[in-house]
């Protein structure tokens, strides 16, 4: 894992350090391995004294999906048909604003039937995806195998999803749950 410079900026999950080096400040936290990781978008921010990290987020002029853009976001909404998410990322460039707002209609989902959005994707978990318009809200589309959900958290236990054998399984309580798994899903096995 490449080592994090002052200033470098970050997206969440990104990899910090270990907690035997630096004490996570704020926009970090420490996963189940030790490792220290990004909470929030943003730039890093060492205190070589203190031997904290911390993430101080972006500011200045946001920039605006277009198009054809591939984003990460947060599943903040799901109901039926719909999921609504929180765009932090795109093209792997900073957002600099919480302010844009994605929607995955059902039928944007799959190329294969979808019942409910319920089995494709869950509160919190971090979607992959196409952006289909320019106007929020943006209109989303994750039926390219690289697009869906790339991090999940158990429904049960809020422990974040291990992929295996095409399975996403908890590795706190056995729970095996169901998503749109992206082929570029971050937790494996």
């Amino acid at each position: 894992m490449e080592k994090p410079r002052q200033g470098m900026p970050v997206t969440p999950g990104d990899y910090l350090g270990v907690e035997e080096e630096y004490f996570p400040g704020y926009g970090a936290y420490i996963d189940d391995e030790g490792n220290i990781r990004s909470q929030l978008v943003g730039r890093v921010l060492i205190d070589i004294v203190k031997r904290t990290i911390e993430v101080r987020q972006v500011r200045g002029k946001p920039i605006i999906p277009r198009p054809g853009d591939v984003v990460l976001g947060i599943v903040e909404t799901v109901s039926n048909d719909l999921a609504f998410i929180r765009i932090y990322n795109i093209e792997n460039k900073p957002s600099r604003s919480t302010d844009f707002t994605g929607v995955l209609h059902i039928s944007q989902v799959s190329n294969e039937y979808v019942e409910t959005m319920y089995d494709v994707l869950r509160l919190g978990d971090v979607v992959r995806a196409k952006v289909l318009n320019s106007l929020q809200p943006f209109q989303l589309n994750t039926k390219h195998p690289s697009f869906g959900v790339v991090v999940a958290f158990c429904s049960k236990c809020g422990e974040i999803l291990k992929l295996k054998d095409d399975r996403l399984i908890c590795p706190v309580c056995g729970s095996v749950e169901k998503r749109k798994i992206s082929s570029k899903y971050f937790f494996r096995w």
